[in-house]
């Protein structure tokens, strides 16, 4: 039976398996991996590679696509731009608060998930001396408004009023329906209102509505979501499509990111034809 649409807990499957993508292209250490991960590596092998051959692309070049531009534009706004506070939402075992509070310990880094992967990953950190005041690991529950678990709590615990947020949510909104996700989208671009200048990262993916190049994404999907027992979306079909929506829920400015933009200047895999996913960058003012 698939998860009603307020529970994320079927994600930390797939959780696991991007983790240790991250750990076998060292941008994780050793760690941070989890005991399922190398199997089910080496289980998805003969998958990538068909989806390679046959589309151009598999599911660990988009992995790493969308990870190192994240990783690119949230240092670039550090450094450029000042920012000292970060909420990562849904962050599994991503390795990037571990790595940006080591380049950048002036930073506010704030990782949320679901209890179980949320104390997962707080053992972990823990355990190599890793967390800090200015580093947690929270559980938080992107369909609570109310209470310990809502994003509003977890911001007014965490965070100092009247400075920006970079919010980032990676490898999560796919997971539900559009419907499911405007309503979050607005509590995050509301977030301004209190904390002016705040930005939201995100990634997605641009899939036609018909064709034969949308069959054969949506099938990888509908398998990938009967791995995980959850119902993989696909939510935008360009970018004209993404920014109307963003900026429908309150964003003031919206770009979306493509990797072809990237090649030339970040070590990202290559994959034939266009790129699939996008990274979305979304301002609140």
């Amino acid at each position: 039976m698939r998860r009603q649409s307020d529970d994320t807990a079927s994600i930390s499957f797939t959780g696991l398996y991007t983790g240790e993508v991250w750990r076998r292209n060292d941008l994780a250490p050793h760690w941070l991996g989890s005991g399922a991960g190398p199997w089910l590596y080496r289980g998805l092998v003969p998958v990538e590679w068909l989806s390679r051959t046959l589309g151009g692309s598999n599911l660990r070049t988009i992995l790493l696509q969308r990870h190192r531009i994240m990783d690119h534009l949230l240092a670039h706004w550090i450094r450029e731009e000042g920012v000292t506070q970060v909420l990562e939402i849904a962050s599994g075992l991503s390795p990037r608060g571990h790595r940006f509070r080591q380049c950048f310990p002036e930073l506010t880094y704030v990782e949320t998930d679901m209890p179980g992967m949320a104390e997962r990953k707080r053992r972990a950190l823990e355990q190599e001396g890793a967390l800090s005041e200015g580093h947690q690991v929270l559980p938080l529950n992107v369909f609570h408004r109310e209470g310990p678990e809502s994003m509003e709590a977890v911001v007014a615990q965490c965070f100092r009023p009247s400075e920006p947020i970079v919010v980032i949510t990676e490898g999560l909104t796919s997971y539900f329906t559009l419907e499911d996700m405007v309503p979050f989208w607005e509590r995050i671009a509301a977030l301004g209102a209190r904390h002016p200048g705040s930005r939201y990262l995100m990634e997605t993916y641009l899939v036609p509505r018909s064709g034969a190049f949308s069959r054969a994404i949506r099938m990888g999907a509908n398998a990938l979501g009967r791995l995980s027992d959850s119902d993989v979306t696909f939510h935008f079909a360009d970018a004209g499509e993404v920014e109307q929506v963003f900026r429908g829920v309150g964003f003031a400015g919206v770009r979306v990111h493509d990797p072809a933009e990237y090649r030339e200047h970040l070590d990202l895999p290559s994959n034939r034809g266009d790129a699939v996913v996008r990274v979305v960058a979304a301002g609140t003012g």
